[in-house]
């Protein structure tokens, strides 16, 4: 549920997010990949998290 206020933290491909960071997260999601691809652009990652979350909070009808 991504309805709620939220804070997103987007790590980099090589380093990820700190164990600092993750501490201190109530919740930690990733993305699955499909195919041949091992990681996606942070900025394509976001992308397509920030569609979910605006397409949850739509209006219904």
């Amino acid at each position: 549920d991504l309805t709620p206020g939220i804070a997103l933290v987007m790590g980099a491909e090589d380093t990820g997010i700190s164990p600092a960071v993750l501490k201190i997260t109530d919740h930690q999601a990733s993305l699955p990949i499909l195919g041949e691809i091992a990681s996606l652009n942070v900025s394509v990652a976001c992308g397509v998290i920030l569609y979910e979350v605006v397409r949850q909070r739509m209006p219904k009808g």
